[in-house]
């Protein structure tokens, strides 16, 4: 499994395991995640809807062609819901130039409704 698959599955499992979160800080992998305003008014079952994220793993070459397992498309309350990494430079305003190097990425986790896309 390529590096990026590894710190992408942690940081979504994060989402419902506060050890994974400390783990992964405390190997100085930063990461947020943000969530779209139609996900925060649409969404009823927020926590629920954290751990299908977090549990997901129906990946395969269809969906994930460059094994990176970055962008998932799940059904949730009737609302199909997209989650999509990004990987920024430490200064959060450009790409990251290595997104498996640790010091040079910041991981941004944003789950939206497929009408935000």
């Amino acid at each position: 499994m390529k590096k990026i698959a590894l710190y992408n599955d942690r940081v979504r499992r994060s989402l419902i395991d506060y050890k994974e979160e400390i783990s992964l800080l405390r190997e100085n992998c930063r990461f947020k995640v943000m969530r779209t305003r139609s996900v925060a008014h649409t969404i009823k079952d927020k926590n629920g809807l954290l751990a299908a994220i977090a549990n997901f793993n129906a990946f395969n070459e269809d969906n994930d062609p460059y094994g990176e397992h970055d962008f998932i498309i799940i059904e949730f309350e009737g609302h199909k819901v997209f989650a999509k990494f990004g990987y920024y430079a430490p200064d959060l305003e450009h790409g990251s130039e290595d997104p498996e190097n640790l010091s040079k990425t910041f991981r941004v986790l944003t789950i939206m409704l497929a009408s935000d896309y």
